[in-house]
């Protein structure tokens, strides 16, 4: 009899050892690479450089670079991807090769013989095997969705790289206008004290130029924050880190058309991946649920027989499925894979809606940009020449020539935010296709 146990868990170790799952997944460095161009650092835990390598602070950073080190560096990031650890663990757990076996013994006190029962669980042949699929589909799950927050990461160091951009333009032309704006008060009190003009013209260009001076602190403070956003986006020290950015390049070209990138948002988006795999978990922890009422049990019992001594023999354990087979958990189980799916077309939709949101909005800021700066900054800057040519031979005023050079100084404030729109622009279609 003993020697039926020893070749029951033999059976199933033997069994277990056919069936282990691996460990560890690769896929979500990997994934995460294939769609943004960077890895990232191994192992998580200890990161010999904030940055990865190649790469100094030293240097103007491009928004690509920015991107890099953010998905290297980024805390949240790195917060989330140790969660696979714990699906590895809940994987590890599943794969366990045997149950603990359970000996119940009476000792023979007085008239009782002794008694002994050696039970062995015998149901993890049939649910070891779906426990280890519906984990090993968790694990996939979350690695396809640790991909999307790198994807996500990225586009954040873009759009928080653009912000700052942005600003740094905006205190730039805003510096100028306050410039501008304080000749343009100078000329009109002495126009005024030379009783060329009324009161009301002098309290107009003040007005205007307290404005400017009130708009240029703003966007130095604009400054200071977009700065501090990148800083953390990055992985950086907040207030204590010094760089400075590379001038952005804006792309013209083409954009794909609409039906290409929604097929390549198909294949390419990592949330839709895990939204995918949710599906096939829920209806594998459905079919496990359903044989998760069968509990059975191969027994040793050993009792003391009057002079007889010590008999044993073989028996099997098992709970009826009378009252109780597991209904709710079923029930549950099946809701969970109705709810996966309706997630999935949900998510479909709406990654159809941002790949198309993306690319309008891409297009619309590279017609504006083109606009700008074919047909408003031409005459303007033209004008500009003009008036200050016409001035040197005394045809117009003086403040005619600083009227052209605000007007041209707004059309170079609407060009800055034409090109901010369009970086904001590709980073979105890239984070809504799922690929660079």
């Amino acid at each position: 009899m003993m020697r039926f146990c020893f070749s029951v868990m033999l059976a199933t170790l033997l069994f277990s050892s056919c069936n282990a799952p691996m460990t560890h997944s690769t896929a979500t460095s990997a994934g995460i690479l294939a769609r943004t161009g960077v890895s990232i650092p191994a192992p998580l835990a200890q990161l010999p450089t904030p940055l990865p390598p190649g790469l100094s602070l030293d240097q103007p950073i491009s928004s690509d670079d920015a991107a890099a080190i953010a998905i290297w560096n980024n805390a949240q990031l790195r917060a989330d991807l140790a969660a696979i650890g714990l699906a590895e663990a809940d994987l590890k757990d599943a794969s366990l090769l045997l149950r603990n076996p359970r000996l119940d013994t009476l000792f023979p006190v007085g008239a009782k013989p002794f008694d002994l029962l050696f039970n062995f669980p015998l149901e993890v042949f049939l649910q070891r095997p779906r426990r280890i699929a519906v984990s090993e589909a968790a694990l996939n799950q979350l690695a396809q969705s640790l991909i999307q927050n790198g994807v996500n990461t990225a586009r954040d160091a873009r759009l928080a790289f653009t912000d700052l951009w942005q600003a740094e333009q905006r205190t730039q032309l805003a510096a100028e206008s306050v410039e501008l704006r304080d000749r343009i008060m100078k000329l009109t009190g002495a126009r005024f004290s030379a009783g060329d003009i009324s009161e009301l013209e002098t309290i107009a260009a003040k007005s205007d130029a307290a404005s400017a001076i009130e708009l240029h602190q703003r966007s130095i403070g604009d400054v200071q924050l977009a700065r501090q956003r990148l800083s953390l986006s990055l992985g950086l020290v907040v207030g204590q880190s010094s760089y400075r950015l590379s001038p952005p390049s804006i792309l013209l070209r083409s954009t794909e058309p609409l039906d290409v990138l929604l097929e390549k948002t198909m294949s390419a988006r990592a949330d839709l991946r895990a939204a995918e795999i949710a599906v096939t978990t829920a209806t594998k922890r459905a079919g496990w649920e359903r044989r998760r009422f069968l509990w059975l049990s191969a027994q040793l019992s050993s009792k003391g027989v009057g002079n007889s001594g010590v008999l044993s023999g073989p028996g099997l354990s098992f709970e009826a499925p009378i009252f109780n087979r597991n209904q709710g958990m079923i029930a549950r189980a099946e809701a969970e894979v109705e709810s996966a799916s309706r997630q999935y077309l949900a998510l479909k939709q709406r990654a159809a809606f941002e790949v198309a949101d993306a690319r309008g909005q891409l297009d619309q800021a590279r017609l504006s940009f083109a606009n700008i700066r074919d047909g408003v900054l031409p005459p303007l800057e033209r004008s500009v020449r003009l008036a200050e040519d016409q001035y040197k031979n005394g045809d117009v005023a003086f403040l005619f020539v600083l009227e052209q050079n605000r007007a041209w100084l707004d059309a170079r404030q609407r060009m800055i935010d034409a090109q901010a729109a369009i970086l904001r622009a590709q980073a979105q279609l890239e984070r809504s296709v799922g690929s660079k």
